[in-house]
């Protein structure tokens, strides 16, 4: 399984930031590559789906983020599954006078190396 993490500080508090990450429609803005985000009925709550399109290289691969924890303005944690599988956490940190981001995502995808 292949681990990425990153984070970023905002200048904005958790509330700020999770009008526009928990928005199921805006997740083009936080990821290159995705082409389509329709959110179902239910997100970001609990239980709820993201089916996502992302382009590469002339392909469309789809992936679905499904919520399986939520604590606004302190994290959300996903289940990923399609083009590559595992999971995503998001942790929101005051820090200073605004908020310190860190995405983490355990994956694996088809292909190997290659895939990765």
């Amino acid at each position: 399984m292949a681990r990425v993490e990153k984070s970023i500080v905002f200048n904005a508090d958790t509330d700020t930031i999770d009008a526009v990450a928990l928005d199921g429609s805006r997740v083009s803005e936080w990821y290159v590559g995705i082409d389509e985000s329709i959110p179902d009925g239910t997100y970001p709550e609990v239980g709820g789906v993201v089916e996502l399109t992302y382009k590469v290289a002339g392909l469309s691969l789809d992936l679905s983020l499904t919520v399986l924890e939520l604590v606004r303005g302190d994290y959300i944690l996903y289940e990923m599954d399609g083009m590559m599988t595992g999971t995503q956490r998001w942790n929101h940190v005051p820090e200073g006078g605004g908020t310190r981001t860190t995405v983490i995502v355990d994956y694996t995808m088809p292909g190997g190396g290659l895939g990765k």
